[in-house]
């Protein structure tokens, strides 16, 4: 994985940022992000090929520029290093149960397939409006970039895709615990470490992480732009809306999802602010914003117009069960059910554990918005609002099946993808109810015989909870990954064989949802079936349904199967670690195939006379 790029840029934005710390270094990981994809797009808008020395030379031009404005306090960090102990313990927390939970390949079934892929032609035709026709490639040409265009850095070639994207995941938890710090604490001063506890407590990151890594990009980049936003409300520094203007841009060339949520709560601000008669900031506000609409509108304009307006007003809207649309918000709630995509027939006490840790989580929700409202927090009462309006926005789309076209790139609108933007500010409100009771202790501070005694329970209980949530977590979500195929050391043995044997662009058989779908990206070739081919309900292969083609294998009809691949003119098979234990011994007769090579249950195989 070529990490030297980023690393590089990372660094100089971060000299070239003119916020003064902590600010400066909590901001700079974000705004990353957002170069990166904004320089991704001008560039290919361009038709200047992605070339990775070319996102360094504007930043050097303005770390030339800056030289002598630059002083060495604003380079090196001097601030109390205490304040942030608990930031650092939480954010090592957060990356250790992601190592537990996250499998060493990311490669899996569905979508992480999908940006595996459209990563790879960007990398070929060296341009996010990459030209090839060939499916899968051609079905992701429409999708937002901006994660690709990440992943596309971190890569020295096409087999790193997978590590460079297991490297984005872990980003993306340091993200989401630096975005709910800055923003707790620009809601409450003081509330940031107990807003971003609930990072690794709540089981979105890690769950979704496994395949929708734009969606939880986006959201992790929504909560700096809220930020922002609210830092220019408080501060009136234009700075913050330049850096806004930024970040919304970058979010929307990443995922639709967490601009619904920053337009909505843009709704609430106004809302609020309409109140308080404060016009003018109510307008700086939404011009930034539709800056930003249009300035990441203009970088699909030449290109993918018509494409984008086409993609995105194709409406999914359909009907659910009630029970389920009920089951998926309070599910993004985190009351009763804690898990999104759950089976709703379970009985939501069965795991005691679950249920524990959702009546605690719902006590910190009432308490949350009573603590909002009680102390009249200023910027509590426009979340509570965009709450409700998140709330609101599921029942139009799912129990009121009221079309809502976003000419903006997606049209999925699942009640348990709807969830998803309730889970992503849930941590707000549990951290509100957490800092309330903490502010509660301290009110005794004067008792100091059962302040001593109550303080030490306190901090053992967030502790206790802590453990036992973050163990929940990975209970449920360990057994969950068994379920989602990820890719065993032995496919990638076989991976790299076929390249050092020079078998190359091939169509290869492989079995079915399994780790062939990964054969374009470790080698030159392509697999016959991928999870596209199933959803497009194409699944045919020399005359035979799927089901056929594997039945002709369990009963070892070698006729049938071979005629089969002679018809697709194929002459080599691929047997992934999961698929391979159950040929049977199929494969072994030496009169009909050879094996190339084996290691455990995956192997590669011949067709002999082919």
């Amino acid at each position: 994985m070529d990490i030297f790029y980023f690393v590089i840029i990372l660094i100089l934005i971060y000299f070239i940022n003119p916020l003064k710390n902590p600010e400066k270094l909590l901001l700079t990981p974000p705004i990353t992000i957002s170069y990166i994809v904004i320089m991704s797009y001008i560039l290919s808008n361009l038709n200047i090929p992605i070339n990775k020395i070319f996102y360094l030379i504007p930043l050097f031009i303005m770390f030339i520029y800056r030289l002598r404005s630059i002083k060495i306090e604003d380079i090196i960090p001097k601030f109390d290093y205490k304040k942030y102990l608990y930031l650092i313990l939480i954010l090592l927390f957060a990356i250790y149960l992601g190592y537990s939970i996250f499998p060493e390949n990311p490669g899996n079934t569905t979508d992480i397939q999908f940006h595996s892929y459209k990563t790879k032609a960007m990398m070929e035709d060296n341009t996010i409006f990459y030209k090839t026709d060939k499916i899968p490639y051609s079905t992701y040409v429409n999708y937002p970039a901006g994660t690709h265009s990440v992943i596309y850095l971190l890569s020295s070639k096409i087999s790193e895709i997978l590590n460079s994207i297991q490297f984005l995941k872990f980003y993306i938890l340091i993200l989401f615990v630096l975005g709910y710090y800055l923003l707790g604490g620009s809601i409450k001063k003081g509330m940031g470490n107990f807003t971003a506890l609930f990072l690794p407590l709540i089981n979105m990151p890690y769950l979704i992480l496994s395949t929708l890594i734009p969606n939880m990009l986006g959201y992790s980049m929504m909560l700096f732009s809220m930020y922002l936003l609210l830092q220019y409300i408080t501060n009136k520094k234009k700075i913050y809306l330049l850096f806004f203007i930024i970040l919304t841009s970058s979010m929307a060339l990443i995922h639709t999802f967490p601009i619904i949520i920053l337009s909505l709560f843009l709704l609430s601000l106004t809302i609020y602010y309409l109140i308080l008669k404060k016009y003018k900031l109510i307008v700086s506000y939404w011009i930034s914003f539709i800056i930003s609409m249009l300035f990441a509108f203009s970088m699909v304009f030449t290109k993918m117009a018509k494409t984008v307006v086409s993609y995105g007003t194709s409406l999914n809207i359909h009907p659910e069960p009630m029970i389920k649309i009920v089951h998926n918000i309070l599910a993004g709630l985190g009351i009763i059910y804690l898990y999104i995509w759950l089976n709703m027939s379970k009985d939501p006490t069965g795991n005691i554990n679950t249920f524990l840790v959702s009546l605690v989580f719902t006590f910190l929700l009432i308490l949350g918005i009573y603590n909002f409202i009680k102390n009249k927090i200023n910027y509590g009462i426009p979340f509570i609002v965009l709450l409700i309006f998140l709330i609101l926005n599921i029942i139009f789309l799912k129990v009121l099946c009221i079309p809502i076209p976003i000419p903006f790139f997606n049209h999925q609108y699942d009640s348990a993808r709807m969830a998803l933007h309730l889970q992503a500010i849930m941590p707000l409100f549990y951290g509100s109810g957490l800092y309330y009771l903490y502010r509660k202790v301290e009110t005794i501070r004067n008792n100091i015989n059962i302040y001593n005694l109550l303080k030490p329970l306190f901090i053992a209980s967030i502790i206790l909870f802590s453990l036992f949530s973050a163990h929940t977590n990975y209970e449920i979500l360990k057994e969950r990954g068994k379920n989602i195929y990820v890719m065993d050391d032995n496919d990638l043995k076989v991976f790299d064989w076929i390249d050092r044997n020079n078998i190359s662009n091939k169509r290869i058989l492989n079995f079915g949802e399994d780790a062939g779908q990964y054969l374009p990206i470790y080698t030159t070739n392509e697999p016959v079936y991928t999870f596209y081919r199933f959803a497009s309900g194409n699944s045919t292969f020399g005359g035979l349904s799927f089901k056929e083609l594997v039945s002709s294998v369990d009963n070892k009809n070698y006729t049938k199967f071979i005629e089969a691949c002679r018809r697709e003119n194929i002459n080599y098979i691929y047997l992934s670690e999961k698929m391979g234990k159950y040929d049977g011994g199929f494969f072994n007769n030496s009169k009909y195939f050879e094996i190339l090579y084996q290691v455990g249950n995956a192997k590669i195989v011949k067709i002999k006379g082919n």
